[in-house]
């Protein structure tokens, strides 16, 4: 049996509880493989919400203390984002919450089935010296990366954290109480080696105000939201990253929100990102029914570039496990083979021969990859494939 198949019918309401529970035990599927892979993705509160009172006992009780886990631990986001946004307040700045505070404040009812491990917030670039200043204020301390290094990422270039952030878990659904990292963001375009994709222009302008803890903030416009959140995906696919909650925040946002559909597949078009969007929609539609109408699947199909076509179809449940179980880089060799095969991912979406070449170029400009510095600090005794140095995980 495909567990993980079987979860996300689960997740996706896509049979009525005691139905899923009859056909899964008879088809003899293992409950505590199931609850395990649900607890490493980050559905298990929502497998507990969908299951509830179905699920043997010993399952059932799992799931309701990682849902009560998951509750409290949004309560802490939600203090601590409530005293940034007092404090990025007062200093006269309009920050934007995005993805998961977003999602659980508005989209999914109950915040704890929307778990998340960092706060994003989208200032104006103008803005980012002052918001990071307020961090800093309030006891945050900051890493910066060049967004010439590595993959080239630009939406946010500092990470923030305070305390003990320092000892979350890797895994972002398994962390303990402690509070969040903070993201700055001062733009939503998505690069990864050369393949870019922005969607920036004119989201601050159509933002709608809302409150989180008494504090005036602000959120992406419907339209806007359901573009980020899919291009974010696309990336993460791309990028090798988790990404089955945002997934499910497709099916959730499209059967929970009032999109208009028109505005949305003209603005995914103008920002050349319609391969993108229609995958992750395909995607949600597939494998979760989200309810994408037929009229914008053939609208995004008609400004995806025939060269990107057979990329698009390539996106299904197994496309999504093999780019996000890539396991750890123990060595320099695991690391070069990733490098090699993260370019791959990200030139397969090239719409033109141009776009291919600036991904594949990067791989020359070796002395600004994540590889070259962790080469320029391991003695040369300690390059031997990685034996007598401390192994490296991140991003190649």
């Amino acid at each position: 049996m495909d567990t993980t198949r079987q979860l996300v019918r689960a997740v996706a309401a896509a049979d009525e509880p005691e139905a899923f529970v009859h056909q899964f035990e008879a088809a003899g599927g293992d409950w505590n493989d199931l609850t395990v892979r649900a607890m490493v993705m980050g559905l298990a509160p929502l497998l507990f919400a969908r299951l509830g009172e179905h699920a043997p006992e010993r399952i059932r009780a799992r799931l309701e203390a990682n849902h009560h886990a998951h509750a409290k631990r949004y309560a802490t986001i939600r203090g601590q984002l409530t005293e940034l946004l007092t404090g990025w307040n007062a200093a006269g700045l309009r920050p934007i919450a995005l993805k998961g505070v977003h999602l659980a404040e508005r989209v999914y009812g109950d915040p704890a089935l929307r778990p998340m491990n960092d706060i994003d917030v989208l200032f104006a670039p103008s803005e980012l010296a002052t918001a990071e200043r307020v961090l800093a204020d309030l006891g945050y301390h900051g890493k910066h990366r060049s967004p010439e290094r590595g993959p080239g990422v630009v939406k946010h270039t500092s990470t923030w954290r305070r305390g003990d952030a320092e000892a979350a878990s890797p895994n972002p659904y398994l962390s303990g109480d402690g509070e969040r990292m903070v993201e700055p963001h001062g733009s939503l375009k998505e690069r990864w080696f050369g393949l870019e994709v922005d969607i920036t222009p004119g989201v601050r302008d159509r933002a709608l105000p809302i409150e989180i803890g008494g504090q005036p903030c602000s959120v992406l416009s419907a339209e806007d939201a359901l573009l980020h959140l899919c291009v974010h995906l696309s990336f993460n696919l791309i990028m090798g990253q988790p990404s089955m909650v945002q997934l499910i925040d497709l099916g959730t946002f499209t059967a929970r929100q009032s999109v208009d559909w028109e505005t949305m597949v003209a603005r995914t078009t103008a920002r050349g990102a319609a391969a993108h969007v229609l995958a992750s929609l395909e995607l949600a539609a597939d494998l979760l029914a989200a309810p994408v109408p037929q009229a914008a699947r053939w609208g995004l199909w008609a400004a995806v570039p025939r060269s990107l076509h057979r990329t698009v179809r390539s996106v299904g449940l197994q496309h999504v496990l093999r780019r996000t179980q890539q396991g750890a880089i123990p060595n320099l060799r695991t690391r070069l083979r990733r490098g090699l095969t993260d370019r791959a991912a990200a030139a397969a979406w090239a719409p033109d021969p141009s776009t291919r070449w600036k991904v594949w170029r990067t791989a020359f400009a070796f002395v600004r990859t994540d590889t070259w510095q962790q080469l320029s600090a391991i003695p040369q005794s300690g390059r031997d494939g990685g034996r007598n140095r401390r192994d490296v995980v991140g991003e190649p």
